[in-house]
């Protein structure tokens, strides 16, 4: 898939970038327009992405497992790159502004994952990117390091505020994991969307269901 929905503002050179040099296998976009009107609240928006243990709440239904899971069994801000220790998504005095964390995922398929999460605060836009620091596995190796990607930019166009939400992989022993994985386009899509709409549903007028559509179903 290439880049059809990027909106062309110098935030997008990361995707760009991400997507000439690792030519991902699969790669999702989605284009959101946040029906809400008048002031946008910026600081609200980015603590709320700053909650990454918010995701241990994210419950969905599995066709494969014919029962409801959570998403992200444990999921949090770790101490450091190194140093899983689990602590608070942000504190008191935490800066409204750039700042880079790492996260521990223990993803439902994917299983305990390290990731490297940026934010970028403009004037009139907030972007947050993430990638991965450890190679993510089952039984076996599925994705190496850094070939996990999300980027999520929310920006103001014509007074409305909008989200550009771009995902990305590549499989490790591909031929042994599309056996497992047998839709892997609507398997990334359906995780990128549920992280996106976990940290923000409710903001600025935002309604967005957990449950995917049958058409992106896994």
């Amino acid at each position: 898939m290439g880049l059809e929905l990027m909106p062309l503002r110098d935030e997008t050179l990361s995707v760009r970038e991400f997507y000439n040099e690792n030519k991902p296998a699969y790669s999702v976009e989605m284009l959101y327009e946040f029906p809400g009107l008048g002031e946008i609240n910026w600081r609200e928006l980015y603590f709320k992405l700053r909650s990454i243990s918010r995701l241990e709440e994210l419950s969905y239904y599995s066709e494969y497992a014919g029962k409801y899971r959570n998403m992200f069994p444990r999921a949090y801000v770790m101490r450091s790159a190194r140093d899983k220790t689990r602590i608070p998504d942000y504190s008191d005095d935490t800066v409204f502004g750039d700042a880079e964390i790492y996260a521990f995922l223990d993803e439902v398929e994917l299983k305990d994952g390290r990731y490297r999460i940026n934010y970028s605060v403009h004037p009139d836009s907030i972007q947050i990117r993430i990638r991965n620091i450890s190679n993510l596995r089952r039984f076996l190796k599925v994705v190496g390091k850094e070939d996990f990607y999300m980027d999520f930019l929310f920006f103001e166009e014509n007074r409305r505020l909008m989200v550009y939400v771009y995902g990305a992989f590549s499989l490790k022993n591909e031929f042994i994991v599309l056996k497992l994985v047998k839709y892997p386009s609507s398997t990334l899509a359906k995780r990128v969307y549920m992280v996106f709409s976990s940290l923000i549903d409710g903001f600025h007028g935002a309604v967005l269901p957990v449950e995917f559509p049958d058409y992106l179903r896994e």
